[in-house]
Protein backbone atom coordinates (compact mmCIF):
# COMPACT_ATOMS: atom_id res chain seq x y z
CA UNK A 1 0.00 0.00 0.00
CA UNK A 2 2.78 2.55 0.95
CA UNK A 3 4.46 1.16 -3.24
CA UNK A 4 0.86 2.65 -4.00
CA UNK A 5 1.09 5.55 -2.60
CA UNK A 6 4.25 6.50 -3.20
CA UNK A 7 4.17 5.82 -7.11
CA UNK A 8 0.72 7.69 -6.82
CA UNK A 9 2.03 10.37 -5.36
CA UNK A 10 5.38 10.57 -7.96
CA UNK A 11 2.46 10.24 -10.60
CA UNK A 12 0.51 13.60 -9.49
CA UNK A 13 4.28 15.45 -8.57
CA UNK A 14 4.81 14.55 -12.93
CA UNK A 15 1.13 15.81 -13.67
CA UNK A 16 2.25 18.98 -12.01
CA UNK A 17 5.31 19.20 -13.37
CA UNK A 18 3.97 18.55 -16.69
CA UNK A 19 1.36 20.99 -16.32
CA UNK A 20 3.52 23.72 -15.41
CA UNK A 21 6.01 23.67 -17.97
CA UNK A 22 2.93 23.14 -20.45
CA UNK A 23 1.72 26.28 -18.76
CA UNK A 24 5.47 28.21 -19.24
CA UNK A 25 5.77 26.86 -22.91
CA UNK A 26 2.18 28.69 -23.72
CA UNK A 27 3.03 32.04 -21.92
CA UNK A 28 6.27 31.48 -23.98
CA UNK A 29 4.89 31.48 -27.07
CA UNK A 30 2.50 33.43 -26.09
CA UNK A 31 5.06 36.32 -25.57
CA UNK A 32 7.16 35.29 -28.74
CA UNK A 33 3.99 35.63 -30.88
CA UNK A 34 3.49 39.04 -29.25
CA UNK A 35 6.96 40.13 -30.79
CA UNK A 36 5.87 38.61 -34.04
CA UNK A 37 2.91 40.52 -33.94
CA UNK A 38 5.48 43.86 -33.15
CA UNK A 39 7.64 42.74 -35.82
CA UNK A 40 4.89 42.40 -38.71
CA UNK A 41 3.10 46.18 -37.59
CA UNK A 42 6.51 47.68 -37.89
CA UNK A 43 7.37 45.78 -41.57
CA UNK A 44 3.88 47.08 -42.29
CA UNK A 45 4.41 50.73 -41.20
CA UNK A 46 7.80 50.62 -42.99
CA UNK A 47 5.92 49.32 -46.35
CA UNK A 48 3.16 52.15 -46.14
CA UNK A 49 6.06 54.51 -45.59
CA UNK A 50 7.68 52.80 -48.45
CA UNK A 51 4.68 52.98 -50.85
CA UNK A 52 4.24 56.70 -49.75
CA UNK A 53 7.76 57.87 -50.64
CA UNK A 54 6.99 55.74 -54.05
CA UNK A 55 4.41 57.26 -54.81
CA UNK A 56 5.69 61.04 -54.12
CA UNK A 57 9.20 59.86 -55.94
CA UNK A 58 6.74 59.02 -59.04
CA UNK A 59 4.88 62.36 -58.70
CA UNK A 60 8.14 64.12 -58.30
CA UNK A 61 9.83 62.26 -61.39
CA UNK A 62 6.45 62.70 -63.55
CA UNK A 63 6.74 66.77 -62.51
CA UNK A 64 10.22 66.61 -63.42
CA UNK A 65 9.45 65.02 -66.75
CA UNK A 66 6.52 67.57 -67.73
CA UNK A 67 8.66 70.36 -67.06
CA UNK A 68 11.59 69.36 -69.59
CA UNK A 69 9.36 68.59 -71.72
CA UNK A 70 7.43 72.29 -71.33
CA UNK A 71 11.36 73.86 -71.52
CA UNK A 72 12.01 71.43 -74.86
CA UNK A 73 9.08 72.52 -76.47
CA UNK A 74 9.76 76.80 -75.70
CA UNK A 75 13.16 75.90 -77.00
CA UNK A 76 11.89 74.41 -79.94
CA UNK A 77 9.23 77.25 -80.58
CA UNK A 78 11.71 80.00 -80.46
CA UNK A 79 14.80 78.37 -81.94
CA UNK A 80 13.61 79.23 -85.61
CA UNK A 81 13.16 82.81 -84.82
CA UNK A 82 16.84 83.45 -83.15
CA UNK A 83 19.01 83.96 -86.26
CA UNK A 84 16.65 86.51 -87.33
CA UNK A 85 16.14 88.15 -83.94
CA UNK A 86 19.79 88.35 -83.17
CA UNK A 87 20.53 89.78 -87.22
CA UNK A 88 18.08 92.53 -86.03
CA UNK A 89 19.33 92.72 -82.82
CA UNK A 90 22.98 93.39 -84.12
CA UNK A 91 22.37 95.30 -87.34
CA UNK A 92 18.30 96.91 -87.08
CA UNK A 93 18.61 99.79 -89.46
CA UNK A 94 20.69 98.06 -91.83
CA UNK A 95 18.04 95.52 -91.92
CA UNK A 96 15.24 97.93 -91.99
CA UNK A 97 17.24 99.61 -95.03
CA UNK A 98 18.16 96.43 -96.69
CA UNK A 99 14.35 96.30 -98.29
CA UNK A 100 13.74 99.94 -99.99
CA UNK A 101 10.16 101.07 -98.66
CA UNK A 102 8.18 104.13 -98.14
CA UNK A 103 9.23 105.68 -94.34
CA UNK A 104 5.53 104.81 -93.40
CA UNK A 105 5.87 101.28 -94.11
CA UNK A 106 9.44 101.36 -92.90
CA UNK A 107 8.15 102.77 -89.44
CA UNK A 108 5.17 99.64 -89.60
CA UNK A 109 7.79 97.41 -89.96
CA UNK A 110 9.78 99.11 -86.91
CA UNK A 111 6.80 98.27 -84.22
CA UNK A 112 6.66 95.11 -85.64
CA UNK A 113 9.85 94.46 -84.82
CA UNK A 114 9.69 96.18 -81.58
CA UNK A 115 6.48 94.12 -80.92
CA UNK A 116 8.57 90.68 -82.00
CA UNK A 117 10.89 91.72 -79.72
CA UNK A 118 9.17 91.99 -76.43
CA UNK A 119 7.61 88.60 -77.30
CA UNK A 120 10.65 86.99 -77.97
CA UNK A 121 11.56 88.45 -74.71
CA UNK A 122 8.55 87.53 -72.57
CA UNK A 123 8.87 83.96 -74.22
CA UNK A 124 13.10 83.72 -73.10
CA UNK A 125 11.98 84.72 -69.92
CA UNK A 126 9.16 81.73 -69.04
CA UNK A 127 11.95 79.58 -70.90
CA UNK A 128 14.12 80.11 -68.04
CA UNK A 129 11.42 79.73 -65.94
CA UNK A 130 10.76 76.78 -66.94
CA UNK A 131 14.16 75.55 -66.95
CA UNK A 132 14.59 76.74 -63.81
CA UNK A 133 11.62 74.73 -62.52
CA UNK A 134 12.54 71.34 -64.43
CA UNK A 135 15.93 71.87 -62.57
CA UNK A 136 13.92 72.24 -59.43
CA UNK A 137 11.61 69.17 -60.11
CA UNK A 138 14.35 66.98 -60.99
CA UNK A 139 16.62 67.90 -57.58
CA UNK A 140 13.23 66.86 -55.55
CA UNK A 141 12.83 63.97 -57.28
CA UNK A 142 16.65 63.15 -56.16
CA UNK A 143 15.70 63.77 -52.75
CA UNK A 144 12.21 61.53 -53.19
CA UNK A 145 14.53 59.28 -54.46
CA UNK A 146 16.70 58.79 -51.34
CA UNK A 147 14.13 58.95 -49.34
CA UNK A 148 12.08 56.03 -51.34
CA UNK A 149 15.62 53.96 -50.65
CA UNK A 150 15.67 54.90 -47.00
CA UNK A 151 12.39 53.27 -46.24
CA UNK A 152 13.25 50.55 -49.05
CA UNK A 153 16.07 49.60 -46.78
CA UNK A 154 14.05 50.02 -43.62
CA UNK A 155 11.22 47.75 -45.06
CA UNK A 156 14.05 44.95 -45.87
CA UNK A 157 15.54 45.22 -42.08
CA UNK A 158 11.96 45.08 -40.37
CA UNK A 159 11.14 42.02 -43.17
CA UNK A 160 14.55 39.87 -42.38
CA UNK A 161 13.76 40.31 -38.11
CA UNK A 162 10.43 39.17 -38.90
CA UNK A 163 11.49 36.15 -41.29
CA UNK A 164 14.00 35.15 -38.60
CA UNK A 165 11.26 35.05 -35.69
CA UNK A 166 8.64 33.40 -38.05
CA UNK A 167 11.98 30.67 -38.46
CA UNK A 168 12.38 30.21 -35.25
CA UNK A 169 8.81 29.75 -34.59
CA UNK A 170 8.47 27.16 -37.16
CA UNK A 171 11.16 25.01 -35.75
CA UNK A 172 9.68 25.22 -32.35
CA UNK A 173 6.49 24.17 -33.40
CA UNK A 174 7.80 21.08 -35.60
CA UNK A 175 9.81 19.96 -32.65
CA UNK A 176 6.51 19.93 -30.66
CA UNK A 177 4.11 17.38 -30.55
CA UNK A 178 1.00 18.65 -30.42
CA UNK A 179 -2.35 16.56 -30.14
CA UNK A 180 -4.63 19.96 -30.95
CA UNK A 181 -2.14 20.48 -34.43
CA UNK A 182 -2.41 16.85 -35.38
CA UNK A 183 -7.07 17.29 -34.76
CA UNK A 184 -6.84 20.47 -37.13
CA UNK A 185 -4.06 18.70 -39.53
CA UNK A 186 -6.54 15.70 -40.34
CA UNK A 187 -9.52 18.47 -40.39
CA UNK A 188 -7.85 20.70 -42.89
CA UNK A 189 -7.32 17.35 -44.73
CA UNK A 190 -11.05 16.46 -44.60
CA UNK A 191 -11.82 19.86 -45.57
CA UNK A 192 -9.73 19.69 -48.34
CA UNK A 193 -11.69 16.94 -49.83
CA UNK A 194 -14.50 19.48 -50.49
CA UNK A 195 -16.00 20.64 -53.91
CA UNK A 196 -15.95 24.42 -52.09
CA UNK A 197 -15.61 26.99 -49.56
CA UNK A 198 -19.25 26.40 -48.10
CA UNK A 199 -18.41 22.40 -48.21
CA UNK A 200 -14.96 23.01 -46.20
CA UNK A 201 -16.08 25.16 -43.61
CA UNK A 202 -19.05 22.93 -43.15
CA UNK A 203 -16.47 20.10 -42.39
CA UNK A 204 -14.09 22.54 -40.66
CA UNK A 205 -17.15 23.05 -38.08
CA UNK A 206 -18.01 19.72 -37.97
CA UNK A 207 -15.05 18.52 -37.39
CA UNK A 208 -14.04 20.99 -34.76
CA UNK A 209 -17.14 19.40 -32.82
CA UNK A 210 -16.19 16.43 -32.71
CA UNK A 211 -12.57 17.17 -31.92
CA UNK A 212 -14.01 18.90 -28.94
CA UNK A 213 -15.97 15.84 -27.90
CA UNK A 214 -13.43 14.02 -27.71
CA UNK A 215 -11.07 16.31 -26.13
CA UNK A 216 -13.79 16.73 -23.31
CA UNK A 217 -13.98 12.54 -23.03
CA UNK A 218 -10.21 12.09 -22.62
CA UNK A 219 -10.14 14.89 -19.94
CA UNK A 220 -13.11 13.28 -17.97
CA UNK A 221 -11.38 9.71 -17.95
CA UNK A 222 -8.07 11.54 -16.99
CA UNK A 223 -9.38 12.84 -14.06
CA UNK A 224 -11.26 9.50 -13.53
CA UNK A 225 -7.74 7.82 -13.38
CA UNK A 226 -6.40 10.31 -11.50
CA UNK A 227 -9.03 10.17 -8.89
CA UNK A 228 -8.60 6.62 -8.66
CA UNK A 229 -4.79 6.25 -8.57
CA UNK A 230 -4.97 9.32 -5.77
CA UNK A 231 -4.74 8.24 -2.11
CA UNK A 232 -5.94 11.30 -0.42
CA UNK A 233 -7.98 13.96 -1.33
CA UNK A 234 -5.03 16.42 -3.72
CA UNK A 235 -5.44 19.76 -5.55
CA UNK A 236 -7.09 18.53 -8.62
CA UNK A 237 -6.54 21.52 -10.84
CA UNK A 238 -2.64 21.22 -11.57
CA UNK A 239 -2.78 17.70 -12.57
CA UNK A 240 -5.45 17.97 -15.16
CA UNK A 241 -4.38 18.00 -18.48
CA UNK A 242 -3.80 22.06 -19.23
CA UNK A 243 -5.91 24.04 -21.45
CA UNK A 244 -4.01 24.76 -24.93
CA UNK A 245 -3.48 28.75 -24.76
CA UNK A 246 -5.93 30.79 -26.33
CA UNK A 247 -5.59 33.72 -28.46
CA UNK A 248 -5.66 37.35 -27.70
CA UNK A 249 -8.91 39.23 -29.12
CA UNK A 250 -8.46 42.37 -31.28
CA UNK A 251 -8.65 43.20 -34.68
CA UNK A 252 -6.20 43.91 -37.79
CA UNK A 253 -5.76 44.98 -41.35
CA UNK A 254 -3.93 41.97 -42.77
CA UNK A 255 -2.51 43.82 -45.12
CA UNK A 256 -1.11 47.68 -45.78
CA UNK A 257 -2.85 48.31 -49.08
CA UNK A 258 -6.39 49.52 -50.78
CA UNK A 259 -9.53 47.84 -51.56
CA UNK A 260 -9.89 47.50 -55.39
CA UNK A 261 -12.91 45.82 -55.01
CA UNK A 262 -16.56 46.46 -52.56
CA UNK A 263 -18.36 43.65 -50.99
CA UNK A 264 -21.44 43.13 -52.80
CA UNK A 265 -19.77 44.51 -55.97
CA UNK A 266 -20.94 42.97 -59.24
CA UNK A 267 -18.35 40.88 -61.35
CA UNK A 268 -18.06 37.86 -63.99
CA UNK A 269 -18.64 35.35 -61.07
CA UNK A 270 -21.53 37.67 -59.20
CA UNK A 271 -21.73 39.90 -56.74
CA UNK A 272 -18.43 39.63 -54.62
CA UNK A 273 -18.38 37.72 -51.50
CA UNK A 274 -15.61 39.65 -49.94
CA UNK A 275 -13.09 42.62 -50.34
CA UNK A 276 -9.90 42.56 -52.76
CA UNK A 277 -6.92 44.24 -51.73
CA UNK A 278 -4.11 45.79 -53.72
CA UNK A 279 -0.84 46.39 -51.52
CA UNK A 280 2.70 46.04 -52.82
CA UNK A 281 4.50 42.56 -54.32
CA UNK A 282 5.50 40.34 -51.44
CA UNK A 283 3.89 42.05 -48.67
CA UNK A 284 3.29 40.97 -45.55
CA UNK A 285 -0.18 39.51 -44.43
CA UNK A 286 -1.15 39.21 -40.75
CA UNK A 287 -4.54 37.56 -39.22
CA UNK A 288 -7.58 40.17 -39.08
CA UNK A 289 -8.28 38.77 -34.93
CA UNK A 290 -7.37 36.43 -32.63
CA UNK A 291 -8.53 33.25 -32.86
CA UNK A 292 -6.83 29.47 -34.88
CA UNK A 293 -5.94 28.58 -37.75
CA UNK A 294 -8.15 25.85 -39.02
CA UNK A 295 -7.15 25.62 -42.67
CA UNK A 296 -3.83 26.23 -44.79
CA UNK A 297 -2.98 24.46 -47.44
CA UNK A 298 -3.71 25.27 -51.15
CA UNK A 299 -7.57 25.37 -52.02
CA UNK A 300 -9.08 24.58 -55.26
CA UNK A 301 -9.01 27.37 -57.81
CA UNK A 302 -7.98 30.03 -54.48
CA UNK A 303 -4.46 29.01 -54.46
CA UNK A 304 -3.22 28.93 -51.06
CA UNK A 305 -5.98 29.00 -48.59
CA UNK A 306 -5.82 30.35 -44.92
CA UNK A 307 -9.10 29.71 -42.82
CA UNK A 308 -8.54 31.83 -39.05
CA UNK A 309 -11.50 30.70 -36.41
CA UNK A 310 -12.12 33.92 -34.72
CA UNK A 311 -14.73 32.63 -32.37
CA UNK A 312 -18.18 33.27 -32.11
CA UNK A 313 -19.13 32.17 -35.11
CA UNK A 314 -16.84 34.10 -37.43
CA UNK A 315 -14.41 32.67 -39.66
CA UNK A 316 -11.81 35.21 -41.90
CA UNK A 317 -10.89 33.56 -45.30
CA UNK A 318 -7.42 34.68 -47.20
CA UNK A 319 -6.50 33.72 -50.49
CA UNK A 320 -3.97 35.09 -52.78
CA UNK A 321 -0.97 34.10 -51.05
CA UNK A 322 1.97 32.93 -52.13
CA UNK A 323 3.68 31.87 -48.56
CA UNK A 324 2.18 30.43 -45.80
CA UNK A 325 3.74 30.76 -42.23
CA UNK A 326 0.42 29.09 -40.57
CA UNK A 327 0.01 25.59 -39.68
CA UNK A 328 -3.38 24.06 -38.98
CA UNK A 329 -4.44 24.23 -35.28
CA UNK A 330 -1.91 26.92 -34.42
CA UNK A 331 -3.31 29.55 -31.99
CA UNK A 332 -2.84 33.58 -33.91
CA UNK A 333 -3.08 36.51 -32.10
CA UNK A 334 -4.79 39.75 -33.69
CA UNK A 335 -1.60 41.33 -36.55
CA UNK A 336 0.16 37.78 -36.01
CA UNK A 337 1.97 37.53 -39.42
CA UNK A 338 0.00 34.06 -41.30
CA UNK A 339 1.91 34.76 -44.88
CA UNK A 340 3.57 36.79 -47.85
CA UNK A 341 1.66 37.61 -51.05
CA UNK A 342 3.33 36.98 -54.15
CA UNK A 343 3.78 38.72 -56.95
CA UNK A 344 2.12 41.46 -59.07
CA UNK A 345 -1.51 40.27 -60.68
CA UNK A 346 -2.07 41.03 -64.16
CA UNK A 347 -4.95 43.41 -63.39
CA UNK A 348 -3.42 44.20 -60.01
CA UNK A 349 -1.59 47.37 -62.44
CA UNK A 350 1.76 46.57 -60.63
CA UNK A 351 0.30 45.63 -57.00
CA UNK A 352 -0.45 41.72 -56.07
CA UNK A 353 -4.32 41.09 -54.71
CA UNK A 354 -5.60 39.86 -51.56
CA UNK A 355 -9.27 38.31 -51.23
CA UNK A 356 -10.48 38.66 -47.84
CA UNK A 357 -13.66 36.69 -46.63
CA UNK A 358 -16.21 37.14 -43.43
CA UNK A 359 -18.27 34.33 -42.59
CA UNK A 360 -20.35 34.97 -40.05
CA UNK A 361 -22.53 31.33 -39.00
CA UNK A 362 -21.24 30.52 -42.71
CA UNK A 363 -22.71 33.23 -44.47
CA UNK A 364 -20.28 35.75 -45.74
CA UNK A 365 -20.80 39.18 -44.49
CA UNK A 366 -19.34 42.89 -45.17
CA UNK A 367 -15.39 42.49 -43.34
CA UNK A 368 -15.40 46.42 -43.85
CA UNK A 369 -17.36 46.88 -39.70
CA UNK A 370 -15.31 44.14 -38.40
CA UNK A 371 -12.36 46.17 -39.96
CA UNK A 372 -13.19 49.62 -38.91
CA UNK A 373 -13.04 48.77 -35.44
CA UNK A 374 -9.64 47.88 -35.22
CA UNK A 375 -9.52 50.19 -32.56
Amino acid sequence: MQDARRAAAAQAEAAEAAARAARAAAEEERRLAERRVEAASRLQAAQQRQDAADAEYRAAASAATAARQAAQARMEAILPLLPTMLRLGLWPAESLLAVPAPPEEALRGLLVLQSLSRGMAAEVTALRQAMAEAEARAAEAASRGAALQAAEAAARQADAALEAELRAAKERREGAADAEAAAARRAAQAAARAGDLEGALARLESEARAAERQRAAAEAAARARADAARPAPRQDAAARTPEPPTARGGRAMPVAGQVTREFGAGGEGGPARGLTLAASPGARVVSPCGGKAVFAAPFRSYGLLLIVDCGGGHHFVLAGLEKLDAAPGQRLLAGEPVGQLGAAAPEGRGRALLYLELRRGGQPVDPRGWLAARG
